[in-house]
Formats: structure tokens, C-alpha cells, sequence
């Protein structure tokens, strides 16, 4: 695995400062919009999605106004580690994701991290975590799996190779792949174009 950093690490904001370096090798995977799309106010929100299915964005509008929740996306996905500072190695080294400077942890009563991915965030806790890490199935898409949305999937294949993470093809035929990260956690990440 890619090692972001050389130097130990006392906190997440020295980490942050210190995955400079990881963060432009990672700009190919996760180009950094979050600044100019995080701040935006949406009339209407954008979505990874083209389907209109029955919660498209114009049925939501309309169910809004008659009382019911707009949904807008994801804020945020939760994960458990049981290193931070591993964890904060693979997702800023091997994938190049960011740490959130302006989202502090030091409120909550265990280590963690904010990491952002597109306009919306990871955040990495570092807590015992009651799943097995053994026994889980090889294929992620057979598991409890998050899906990250990506314009080429190949800079990343390429990436999860040179680290020696495994991973494994969308048994249906789209240009995705799952992988785990080093606490079992399993990633889906697709490409968008032409699916999606």
C-alpha cells in the first residue's frame, strides 16, 4: 500500500497538512469542486442520476409542496476504522481524497476525520467496529457496499494495482469496481459516463 505520509502523525490537522503531496496525486481520481459545489444553493439539487424513476427531482418538488420531505442527496457516509491514521493513508494516499480542514473533530469523544469526496464528505471514525471482517463475501457488490461515482474508472484501476488492493469487476457488466478498504469496508466506485 502507498504510504501518504513518512513522518508520524499527533493529529488530524497535522495529517491534513501533511497529505498535501497525497492530495495532487490524487487529484486524477477525485478532482477537488468542493469549494465551488458545496457553497452553491440549488433551485433544483443535481443528481448523479438521469433516471426519472418515481422519486425524480420534479416528483420530489411537487411532493414538497404537498407537506413531504425534498431529499436532496448524501451528506455524508460513515465508516469505521480501527486506525485513523491508516485509514487517512488509503483514502488520501491511495485514492487521493482530501481531508476537510473546516470540519474539526476534536468535539466528538474518539478520533476521526472528514474526507471529501466530490461535493459531499466520508467520515472516517476511528471505533470499534462490531462487523466481521472475515468471512465477508469476495465480491462486494454482495455486501453492505458504498458506491462513489467517478468520470474514468482506469486512473483508479490503475492506482488499486500499483497499491495492491484487490478488487473485483461489476458482475453486470458496468464499468465499476468493488474493493475493501483496510477494515473490510467495501467501496463500489462506477463510472458515470455512459451509465448512469
Amino acid at each position: 500500500m502507498l504510504a501518504a505520509v513518512s513522518a508520524p502523525v499527533s493529529s488530524v490537522r497535522a495529517k491534513a497538512t501533511q497529505t498535501k503531496s497525497c492530495n495532487r496525486v490524487g487529484r486524477a481520481l477525485c478532482a477537488p469542486i468542493r469549494s465551488k459545489a458545496a457553497s452553491r444553493v440549488y433551485s433544483t439539487p443535481p443528481a448523479l442520476s438521469t433516471v426519472d424513476g418515481p422519486y425524480s427531482l420534479k416528483r420530489q418538488a411537487q411532493n414538497a409542496t404537498k407537506g413531504r420531505i425534498l431529499f436532496h442527496g448524501v451528506h455524508h457516509v460513515a465508516l469505521l476504522c480501527k486506525s485513523l491514521e491508516r485509514s487517512l493513508d488509503f483514502y488520501c494516499g491511495v485514492l487521493g481524497l482530501e481531508v476537510n480542514p473546516d470540519r474539526p473533530h476534536d468535539k466528538l469523544p474518539y478520533a476521526g476525520a472528514w474526507l471529501w469526496i466530490g461535493p459531499e464528505m466520508i467520515h472516517l471514525m476511528e471505533l470499534p467496529n462490531p462487523d466481521p471482517q472475515e468471512g465477508r463475501p469476495k465480491h462486494g457488490g454482495r455486501d453492505r457496499h458504498t458506491c462513489i461515482g467517478v468520470e474514468d474508472i482506469e486512473p483508479l484501476e490503475a492506482r488499486l494495482k500499483e497499491a495492491g488492493v484487490d478488487y473485483t469487476r461489476s458482475m453486470s457488466g458496468r464499468p465499476a469496481i468493488f474493493f475493501r478498504d483496510p477494515d473490510a469496508n467495501c467501496l463500489e466506485v462506477v463510472q458515470l459516463a455512459p451509465w448512469r
